[in-house]
């Protein structure tokens, strides 16, 4: 049964098939193992996909999307860019250090990996190359550093974990916060070694603190909303549904009071956000009918059989679940692998005593860095597309970041504290 379905899945996939309609395909494969035949398939395929749609919890989806597109025609990457040049711009390396920190800033506002590459690295990558930066260095850094917009809260991933595997929302964008950091931080060394051998100095501050911290009051409005939005949720003022809500609105009235955001420009963001959300819904309805199958025949009960069957070592099953979201990450996109691959294995991780939170984080801290990593690497490409240097380039210079970053990753999943801190 498992050779058939998966089987399909990835014969889809090699066929370039969308990988929402891949899923739903491999949904059919188990006709012969449900009772009722195809019919019955097809219908309950269908039903699962009304079901997850019909979500409370889920609307917070499309408002962070939407409040992460907004951001990104409203001005908001330019104020943060500022920000973190006039905070980092001194050391050696500084414009490096303020592309890492201004990622940070964007990741706290959309959301997104992507999006944060691409709004970060249109302003950062050009004045990186005026100064003097290695393409490949300048390329490989920004898109390593696009991960942290799926750690940082708010995050889309996290949001869809949440609601397939029936976790706190609120928990996991408090436990996501200090992971992103460290991520940050494990980004920002290997920059200061590299940019010390190679001399890429920073970009003069211009003044003392004081004209830091009137960058930083400059900069107010932007850096006041995860403030507000991570404040509200965990002192239980709204939901994490309610604030996409509120995430929206300020975006829109930041955006129009600071004449940033234009109505071309609000509808440019209301199509890309309903673009996103659209084929979110769609991979999220078929997965959930692909892992209700699965459970229905008592998959995830077999897999974990067979890991503990092996090994019954936690460090070791730990270490192989990270290489396995980690090529997940290189191959099938962020959710696909949420959707698919979490509900299998967390009954697994759950018997070996690991948290629910804490492995949401391991497993999204893993496909950040698949993300920044060939042959998918959509970071790569969207940062290769803005420097308009060649793939190989940007990859060569990503290099150091990955294995950084993948130390990071290796601290995160043996260190739970990191990301169980608060609870």
């Amino acid at each position: 049964m498992l050779f058939a379905v998966f089987g399909t899945m990835f014969l889809a996939l090699l066929l370039t098939i969308p990988i929402a309609a891949a899923i739903g395909l491999s949904c059919i494969a188990f006709t012969p193992w449900v009772p009722g035949g195809l019919a019955k398939v097809m219908f309950f395929v269908g039903q699962r996909m009304v079901v997850t749609a019909d979500s409370f919890t889920l609307l917070a989806l499309p408002f962070f999307i939407l409040a992460g597109t907004l951001m990104s025609h409203g001005g908001i990457a330019r104020q943060l860019t500022n920000l973190a040049e006039a905070i980092s711009g001194d050391f050696p390396g500084g414009l490096g250090i303020s592309a890492v920190v201004a990622c940070t800033f964007f990741a706290a506002v959309s959301g997104s990996g992507p999006a944060t590459v691409a709004a970060i690295g249109a302003i950062m990558l050009p004045t990186m190359l005026e100064r003097g930066y290695d393409v490949g260095f300048s390329g490989g850094l920004i898109a390593c550093a696009g991960g942290i917009g799926v750690l940082i809260p708010p995050s889309v991933p996290m949001i869809v974990y949440g609601v397939n595997c029936n976790v706190s929302i609120t928990d996991l964008f408090v436990a996501g916060i200090v992971p992103g950091i460290i991520v940050a931080v494990f980004l920002i060394i290997p920059t200061i070694i590299i940019a010390r051998k190679h001399h890429f100095v920073g970009k003069p501050r211009g003044g003392n603190w004081l004209w830091v911290l009137k960058k930083i009051w400059q900069a107010k409005t932007a850096l006041l909303m995860p403030i507000i939005i991570l404040g509200g949720i965990y002192c239980g003022i709204f939901t994490p549904t309610e604030a996409g809500i509120v995430a929206v609105v300020y975006a829109m009235v930041l955006g129009f009071c600071t004449r940033q955001l234009s109505f071309q420009g609000l509808i440019k963001a209301l199509v890309e956000a309903a673009v996103i959300t659209g084929s979110c819904i769609f991979l999220m309805g078929t997965a959930s009918a692909f892992a209700k199958l699965l459970h229905m025949r008592s998959v995830p009960t077999l897999i974990s059989n067979l890991i503990l069957g092996i090994t019954n070592s936690k460090i070791i099953i730990l270490l192989l679940l990270n290489v396995l979201f980690l090529l997940g990450g290189m191959f099938i996109d962020t959710l696909s692998n949420i959707l698919i691959f979490c509900p299998i294995f967390l009954p697994l991780v759950t018997k070996l005593g690991v948290n629910p939170i804490h492995f949401g984080v391991l497993v999204i801290s893993n496909l950040a860095l698949g993300m920044g990593t060939p042959p998918m690497g959509v970071d790569l490409f969207v940062a290769a597309n803005i420097a308009h240097a060649p793939f190989e380039r940007i990859l060569k210079g990503a290099i150091p970041f990955m294995l950084w970053n993948l130390t990071g990753v290796l601290l995160i999943t043996y260190v739970p504290f990191l990301s169980l801190w608060p609870f």
